[in-house]
């Protein structure tokens, strides 16, 4: 691959070592060097270990093997999360059966047979897939840091002309969100049991709790939620909190900055750098981001932004999830929250009537 001769990555915590690890194998002739600077004494990033599966993807691509992430930083998979003693369903795809949509069944069978009818957590928990990864974030920090020294990526400072990736906290320019979101500052709590993950709302806090940790998250005091207007100028690319801030409590954030390396990747900066392909990565990120503030602003039970309350519409309407480009969120996750708040459409989309009913118990008894 094609790409600049020198990198200065701006940073000290795991985005900054994730990103001089993923661009030391993207460019193997540069020299990458980390330019250390102390994390932000609020990011959240450095401090909780979560991610969604989609850090697999991200070690292959900086070759971490699994079994060593694991062993060093106590990862374990969650497959059970319960929500204000709720359980949620399970996220990833919606299933289509009959060629309809399985949520669009249900939905018919609780209003038809609601006694008969199993809950959605129920329902979707057999074989789905982990709602993410927790592990321990000092660990998984000091494993990236001895492999950075490894691939002899340096520590200094960045060379006259260099590619820069600041990875620190957010800066003067920023699309501020805190009319959506609550800045949030974190502090330890005891740890949750080994069947799963637990998450307790308040109004103003939230208690998070998994195997491997647990994190008591407070509106007020943290860094300002948003995102950056144009993460990609010349030859700066702001990355982790310096680009975005939308706590989800679910890892997505962890994960989000992982795709914005990858993404910077993808469109790497040349010896002259591209404003069209400068426009098309801000394009990219800008809708990636928002989906992602959009997320983070249900799970906050904030005002909603505009795009957010379109979507709550059209479910509303029909139970409907329209397909969005770049969105990191998966249609299990938004129907699973939904449903475990107790919200459901007006009405039954039609195509959950295509259906008889024998065939929709026989359904509903196979899915179990």
């Amino acid at each position: 691959m094609s790409g600049p001769a020198s990198v200065g990555v701006l940073g000290s915590g795991v985005v900054a070592l994730s990103a001089a690890i993923a661009f030391r194998r993207a460019l193997p002739a540069a020299r990458i060097t980390l330019v250390e600077q102390p994390s932000h004494p609020h990011s959240l990033l450095d401090r909780i270990g979560a991610a969604t599966l989609a850090i697999d993807a991200f070690h292959r691509a900086i070759g971490l093997d699994q079994s060593l992430f694991i062993r060093r930083t106590g990862a374990v998979a969650i497959y059970r999360t319960m929500l204000d003693g709720e359980r949620l369903g399970a996220p990833g795809a919606i299933p289509h059966v009959a060629g309809v949509a399985l949520h669009q069944l249900w939905l018919r069978s609780l209003a038809e047979r609601p006694d008969a009818t199993p809950d959605w957590a129920t329902l979707t928990a057999p074989g789905a897939e982990p709602f993410g990864v927790r592990f321990d974030m000092p660990a998984y920090c000091a494993l990236l840091a001895e492999m950075a020294a490894a691939l002899g990526i340096e520590r200094g400072e960045a060379e006259d002309g260099a590619l820069l990736l600041d990875c620190t906290a957010p800066g003067p320019e920023w699309i501020d969100a805190s009319a959506h979101l609550p800045s949030v500052v974190a502090e330890p709590i005891a740890p949750g049991g080994a069947e799963g993950e637990t998450i307790a709302t308040t109004g103003d806090t939230v208690e998070w709790s998994a195997p491997p940790w647990g994190w008591k998250l407070a509106r007020g005091g943290g860094l300002p939620p948003g995102r950056h207007p144009a993460p990609r100028a010349g030859r700066r690319i702001a990355l982790g909190e310096g680009a975005l801030v939308a706590e989800s409590f679910d890892g997505h954030a962890l994960s989000a900055a992982h795709a914005d390396i990858l993404r910077a990747i993808e469109f790497m900066p040349h010896a002259e750098p591209s404003a069209r392909e400068a426009a098309e990565v801000n394009r990219r990120t800008a809708i990636a981001h928002q989906r992602m503030i959009d997320w983070a602003t249900e799970r906050w039970s904030g005002p909603p932004t505009d795009d957010l309350a379109t979507l709550r519409r059209g479910f509303a309407a029909r139970g409907r999830m329209p397909y969005r480009d770049w969105d990191p969120v998966t249609p299990g996750e938004w129907i699973g929250w939904w449903f475990a708040h107790g919200i459901r459409p007006d009405r039954v989309d039609p195509s959950a009537r295509a259906v008889s009913q024998d065939q929709l118990i026989r359904i509903l008894e196979r899915t179990r």
